[in-house]
């Protein structure tokens, strides 16, 4: 069986290993600009500039040792492991060149950047590092955002180790753009958490993840032990906290694809202790107190509903075109804002508003294809509005200015990582909030059936996406999170790197010669389509001829066409076929409504999944026919070599996380559980 990516667990420590416990002031000073070591972001009179990952790391380390000479050698360190095998001097030239034109400097009449001759280069200019500023300092910045973090995890689909922060702001002027100053740790049980994080002001509830589901847990605001909130609630996660501070609303189960179309039992939990107490017979996705806590507002499909504490008198309050979740009332609870998703193929989200009483439902935050906004939350006694935004395969924070002047505020973004931050709560404390951070990490593993257990594999190196190649001599796969294409044998070493930022790969299939890879690949981050390299190393070439977005491309074994798919957050439908000979795309019958092909081995087959329920279908070559392999909610399919079995995961177990390996057997269609 090929390598498989599990959860990892990590120490969570600050950028360039700062605890993040510590008050961070990781900003470098020089000329007109400012760089935020911890975030990554290079600004330029106060205006972000875009700045890559490599020219990034080169910047940091010239700015640690400004006025030294940095080494060539001691930079390609930086950039790339030992046993990388790369073409350095020119990856790190166009590094180099890169980081001059985004600083507009020339090597000629350098005012930041000197080349040393044979050596390597110095940063020139005059800089004021981190911590040798008066407290002042953070006054006479101006506007910005204080952030103290606490460590929360969540697993993701890669497995996630996350940390939980507190974020604290000042309230900033209009016309100058917020930012985010300082972070302090909360936590540091080092168990992944999962969902909503719910304040009271002194405590904050949140779930957590362990190996036999879902407990309650809390912790004071202020940082320290974490503690487990008994109930007999299975798989509890809060969803609201009482006015008064005395009882929590929580839901029952995790976060399946089946509880999401139909809810979970909601309940009523006493903070000091007792039994939980269902809410009649209500299934939600999402809920929060009414006033008074005499009613409670939940939400299930596309409808917002308002029932008495004790499960009666229901009645809808509003309806929607889209999903409902993450329902977040003002800090006055006259307006009630929520997300609304849509679960199709190329499906968005974005967050609209109503009055409490379900009036004047508008849009706030539309959606973007290839995006989502999720989960946002009013600061206290502030109209400013919080809000997570993924894209492009990473979350940050952003803000809706509460602007009563401005009809329709735009957005502010607060943070570009290194870390994910999600889920902002208010803390209750004026200009306070907390929310969930994550640095994504991931091990590769490969399972063992004698053993009936998973083994690092390639050191447990952060990589997914790997496919051995025909002969099985070697491997291609992506670094995780940075989306950089490799080539190695079976061991692990020879590698060669085969693409560089700003592209992102993902998912590479070797040809069936051995001589090309396939990939998905993006280099405007939300903008993915399919590649072609040589496995040797060269320039990539798109293959899909025309804009549209595609994904999952797969050779024939005759490796004269690839069968392709739709990227998932694109407009294109449909999986079409690709001749390499004529460069003529012809579409696939009875695939208009599905995505994500895998080719068998032999050709004979084709397994894709259905666009609206994620189920697993079977494409028979001969008789040019679809048929249902699996009702279940499943992805990313992969066959044996001898085309015998199709494995995929199956997210369909209720609240057991992660998903589970399952395969089943072509010639009977049996479906089997791998033990993993």
């Amino acid at each position: 069986m090929l390598p498989a990516v599990r959860p990892a667990r990590l120490t969570v420590t600050g950028f360039q290993g700062m605890p993040l416990s510590d008050e961070v002031r990781s900003l470098y000073r020089f000329g007109i600009f400012e760089l935020e070591a911890y975030t990554g972001e290079l600004r330029r009179n106060g205006v972000k500039l875009k700045l890559q990952d490599q020219p990034y790391q080169v910047l940091l380390k010239l700015l640690e040792q400004a006025g030294q000479t940095v080494t060539r050698e001691q930079l390609r360190s930086t950039l790339w492991p030992a046993d990388t095998f790369v073409d350095f001097e020119t990856g790190l030239n166009t590094t180099i060149r890169r980081l001059r034109e985004t600083l507009g400097d020339s090597a000629e009449n350098p005012a930041f950047i000197e080349t040393v001759p044979k050596r390597g280069y110095r940063f020139i200019a005059p800089v004021t590092p981190p911590y040798s500023e008066p407290e002042s300092v953070v006054d006479k910045t101006g506007p910005g955002r204080r952030v103290r973090l606490s460590t929360v995890g969540a697993f993701l689909i890669l497995a996630l180790l996350s940390a939980g922060f507190g974020l604290r702001h000042w309230s900033a002027a209009a016309s100058l753009p917020a930012r985010v100053l300082e972070f302090a740790q909360l936590t540091s049980d080092g168990q992944a958490k999962q969902g909503r994080l719910v304040s009271d002001g002194s405590r904050i509830y949140f779930s957590e993840i362990l190996p036999v589901g879902q407990i309650l847990a809390q912790v004071s605001a202020k940082g320290g032990e974490t503690t487990t909130i008994p109930t007999a609630v299975s798989n509890p996660r809060p969803a609201d906290i009482s006015p008064d501070g005395t009882e929590l609303l929580i839901l029952s189960g995790g976060s399946s694809k089946d509880e999401e179309a139909h809810g979970s039992t909601l309940w009523i939990l006493p903070v000091a202790g007792g039994s939980a107490r269902p809410v009649g017979n209500v299934l939600a996705t999402d809920a929060l107190w009414g006033e008074r806590a005499e009613t409670i507002v939940y939400c299930n499909g596309h409808n917002v509903y308002v029932v008495n504490r004790d499960g009666s008198n229901p009645r809808n309050l509003l309806t929607v075109s889209g999903h409902v979740q993450s329902l977040r009332w003002s800090p006055n609870r006259q307006v009630l804002r929520f997300t609304a998703a849509t679960r199709d193929m190329g499906g968005t989200s974005s967050i609209w508003e109503a009055s409490s009483n379900g009036a004047g439902l508008r849009e706030v935050v539309p959606g973007l294809s290839g995006s989502a906004v999720c989960c946002g939350a009013w600061l206290a006694g502030s109209d400013d509005f919080l809000f997570q935004w993924t894209r492009a395969g990473r979350t940050d924070l952003w803000e809706l200015p509460g602007n009563r002047s401005i009809l329709h505020p735009s957005p502010i973004r607060l943070t570009a990582g290194p870390m994910n931050l999600s889920e902002p709560t208010a803390s209750g404390a004026p200009n306070e909030a907390f929310v969930v951070g994550s640095i994504p990490r991931a091990e590769l593993v490969k399972y063992v059936p004698q053993e009936a257990q998973l083994v690092p594999y390639l050191s447990g190196i952060s990589a997914e996406g790997v496919e051995a190649s025909r002969d099985g001599q070697w491997l291609a796969y992506t670094l995780f999170p940075e989306g950089t294409l490799w080539r190695s044998n079976l061991a692990g070493t020879e590698r060669v790197q085969l693409s560089f930022p700003p592209m992102r790969a993902f998912l590479p299939r070797w040809s069936p010669d051995g001589k090309q890879i396939a990939f998905m690949g993006t280099t405007a981050g939300d903008h993915w389509t399919t590649y072609m390299i040589p496995a040797e190393g060269g320039v990539a070439r798109q293959m899909i001829p025309g804009n549209d977005e595609t994904a999952d491309a797969t050779w024939m074994p005759d490796n004269k066409s690839i069968v392709f798919g739709p990227w998932k957050g694109g407009e294109s439908r449909g999986i079409k076929v690709l001749d390499l000979n004529t460069n003529q795309v012809s579409p696939l019958p009875g695939a208009t409504e599905i995505w994500s092909p895998r080719t068998s081995p032999d050709g004979r087959y084709i397994a894709a999944l259905s666009q609206q329920d994620s189920k697993m279908m079977l494409f028979d070559a001969r008789t040019q026919k679809w048929e249902e392999l699996c009702a279940h909610y499943t992805g990313y399919p992969n066959w044996s070599r001898d085309s015998q079995f199709l494995y995929f995961q199956d997210w369909n177990r209720g609240s057991e996380y992660p998903s589970r390996v399952v395969r089943i057997r072509i010639p009977d269609r049996k479906l089997e559980t791998e033990r993993i």
